[in-house]
Parts: structure tokens; sequence; C-alpha cells
């Protein structure tokens, strides 16, 4: 099923995809329904039920703090984590909010987010219920929700439902697919993909679109290489005092992206806004590559850096539906390693079958990566991994390119990762049963 690229690139408030983008979404899309029902007159209390990873995970990733901002009608695109935590200190200081920032009801975030760890729900984990109550307390409605990953929201009654496949001029599935339609139409990769998109959304949309999100990946690297301070937990932030040893002895290209990663994935971490791709976990490859082009001073930045953007959904778009996002940090680091690869390695000129063995060299090194962020928070050893990815990534394009028959083995890859994954479903991730906690407990 083809992906789109803002289906890859979603802007939102940190630290997670899943656990603070998703309920947010979820939290909107609740209000919305019930203004489409015509039942916000009668409304006059909220509650909100996390399940699964939400429940488990929920205080540490703000999944409480954006319920509120999505119940206020605040969108992820335009929040940070100073919006959420504002948004949540009025509500609890006057324990009243308004729904969709109109209808005022009273609510209490302490009594009314409740996290579930005794239940759990069929489809997916990471599950909220929303209910809305009236004055005799009846329930006016009840919807259940299911944050799915990279900011992506599933009501309950669409989970058994058949995904619809999009209507684009040029589908494909697997990297031997998406080489064989350019070599049909003599279309390189980020044209073909603009043309689906297009297809999607008119020609103005996508390009304001892909703008707009390069513009928030720069923001995030400007932020976080020049705010000081400590992230949630207590680690203290280090891509401002690397950024100025980097100026002062003119670091290599490959250090530059992983000061940059390491920015996007602090800034992340703190809970700013970022744009995930695939996840805001691993926000940081991308973003860290495109900058890096940027600084070169290339002319025509614009539809250059569209063309970035375009041909790393394409790698993404395939690597998703082969299944490779949901097996821990080798579906997310990795996937995001290959995106910026292939982004990269296109400004650089690539051919089609150079864009996907960049995509392919970036990838591999993550094969069988697990997933198991240190005490829940998405910093540690997430951090590092997202500047290493950068660094691997570079290199990856730098030698694709100089490939002069590029061997593209990605789809073989792929599978190997989802494999590996399949593997690892039990004790070696966190979000299973293990992980480091099976020898390291913090007490």
């Amino acid at each position: 099923m083809y992906a789109s690229a803002f289906e890859l690139y979603r802007i939102g408030p940190g630290p997670s995809s899943s656990y603070t983008v998703g309920p947010q979404r979820a939290a909107l899309r609740f209000v919305h329904e019930l203004a489409a029902d015509g039942l916000f007159p009668m409304t006059t209390r909220i509650e909100a039920e996390l399940y699964g990873g939400l429940a488990f995970n929920g205080r540490e990733h703000g999944s409480d703090k954006a319920i509120v901002a999505g119940l206020n009608g605040l969108a992820p695109e335009r929040c940070d984590s100073a919006a959420l935590a504002s948004s949540v200190t009025r509500v609890e200081a006057e324990r009243w909010l308004l729904l969709d920032g109109r209808h005022r009801i009273r609510f209490e975030p302490a009594q009314d987010v409740r996290l579930v760890v005794d239940r759990s729900l069929a489809f997916d984990g990471n599950a909220v219920r929303f209910l809305a109550r009236n004055t005799r307390g009846d329930i006016l409605a009840s919807r259940l929700y299911f944050s799915t990953g990279s900011g992506a929201v599933l009501a309950e009654e669409d989970a058994g439902a058949a995904p619809q496949m999009p209507r684009i001029p040029y589908p494909y599935a697997t990297a031997d697919e998406l080489l064989e339609v350019c070599r049909t139409h003599a279309k390189r990769i980020p044209d073909l993909v603009r043309a689906n998109e297009c297809a999607l959304h008119s020609p103005g949309e996508v390009r304001a679109g892909l703008l707009l999100v390069a513009q928030a990946m720069g923001s995030a690297v400007e932020r976080g290489l020049t705010t000081e301070g400590v992230l949630p937990g207590g680690a203290r932030r280090t891509a401002p005092s690397w950024a100025d040893a980097l100026l002062a002895t003119d670091g290599l290209p490959p250090q530059r992206c992983a000061v940059y990663a390491t920015a996007v994935a602090e800034e992340n971490a703190a809970g700013g806004r970022v744009v995930a791709a695939p996840s805001s976990g691993a926000a940081g490859p991308v973003a860290a590559l495109l900058q890096h082009w940027r600084d070169s001073g290339s002319l025509q930045q614009d539809d250059r850096a569209i063309d970035f953007l375009l041909a790393g959904a394409a790698v993404g778009g395939l690597l998703r539906c082969a299944g490779v996002t949901q097996v821990g940090c080798q579906g997310e680091v990795g996937v995001a390693a290959a995106m910026a690869a292939a982004g990269y390695a296109t400004v650089l000129g690539a051919s089609n079958a150079q864009i996907l063995h960049a995509a392919e060299r970036a990838l591999e090194p993550h094969l069988g990566l697990a997933c198991d962020p240190a005490g829940g928070r998405i910093q540690d050893p997430c951090i590092e991994r997202n500047a290493l990815a950068a660094t691997r990534a570079y290199h990856a394009a730098e030698a694709a390119v100089r490939a002069p028959v590029a061997r593209v083995g990605l789809d073989m890859l792929a599978r190997s990762v989802v494999a590996a994954g399949r593997a690892m479903t039990t004790r070696p991730k966190s979000t299973s049963i293990g992980g480091l906690a099976v020898n390291v407990v913090e007490c």
C-alpha cells in the first residue's frame, strides 16, 4: 500500500509519535466527532482511559498533557512542550477546559485521565478511550482509538476494515517495483513520488507542505544547537557544546551530521516541535543530512530540498509496506537512516539505483537492533543512535554515488529486518517483557 510523504513526515511535539502525538490526535478527533454529532451543548464532562503502552509509559511521554491539549483543540503541528505544559497548567489550576477552544466543561486531569494497567485491549496495546457525559453522568458518547505509530490514529470501528488503496498513477510496493516503474516511465524517484503526491493533493499543497516540513526540520536543528539545559530525567543537553567544538576545529561532515542529529533528538526528548521521520524518536537523521546539505549553499535549495524529502519518502514508504517500521529501533532509527541516505544521495545527483543502494547501505548496520530505552524515556540510547544513524547515512550516500553499477538488495534486507523483529518480540525489547529491565532494575 502506498504511503504518502505526509504520512511519513508528521510535525508535532516530542518525545514520542505513539505516546504523545497519537493521543493528542485522538483527543482532537474525538472533539471533532462530538461537534459533528451535535453533542457539544449536552457535554459537561470528558473522561480518558489509557491502555497498554500508553498506560505504562504515558506519564514519561506526556500522554496526559497531549490529551488535554487535544481536547482544547490544539493540533500537534502547532504545539511544543511549552504549549502542552501551559495548557495543562491552566486546566489544573482552573479545573475546566474549553472543548475545541469554544465549549467550557469541568475537567481535572488527575481524575479524568486514568491509566488502566490491569486490562489490555485487542488490536493494539496503545489505546485511549474517551467518554463524554451529561449533567446526570449519563454517557453521551464512547470512542476507542489506537495509536498505531508515527502519530497515526485508528478508530475501533476502522480496526477490522480493509485499508483503502489510494489512487495514484505510479504504484509500487517494493524497491524492485519502484526501479521498474521508474525505468518504464523514464522518471527519477523524486519526480515519480511527486506525481503520486499530486494525485492526492494539489501541486501547491504538495510544495507548501514539504517546504513546511523542511522548515520545521531546520528550526528543530537550530533550537537544539542553541538551547542549553537539562532534559527530563536529569541528563544535560550536549549538542550546543559539541557545536561550539565543531566551529573551533572545523569538523568533518559526518561529525556535523552527528551533532545536528543529536540536536534534534535532544529537542525531541525535551518535548520540542520536531518532524517524525518516520517517528519522533528517530527524527534526527533526515533533519541532520538535510541541514548539512543546506549548509553548502547550493542553488535552488527549495526545489532540491523537496527532492530530498520525496526520495526519503519513497524509501520510507516501501519499507513501511514491508512491515519494517514495527520492529524496534532497527525499524525506526534504521529506516530513518535509510530515508536520510536516499535523500542525500538524491541531491548529490545519484541515479535511481544508487539512491536505493544508499538506503540499503544505511539500513543494514541496524539489522537486529532492539528498542530498549532506559527508564522508559526516549533519550538513552535513543539520542546516541540518532547521531550514529546520521553518520552512517552520510557515509552510505557518499559511497553509493561512487558505485558505477549499484547493486540493489533493499527488498531482501527488508525481509531480513522483519524476520529479526519477529524473533525479538518478547524478551529483547522493553516494550515487551524484557530488555535492560531483565538485568538492570531501577528502584
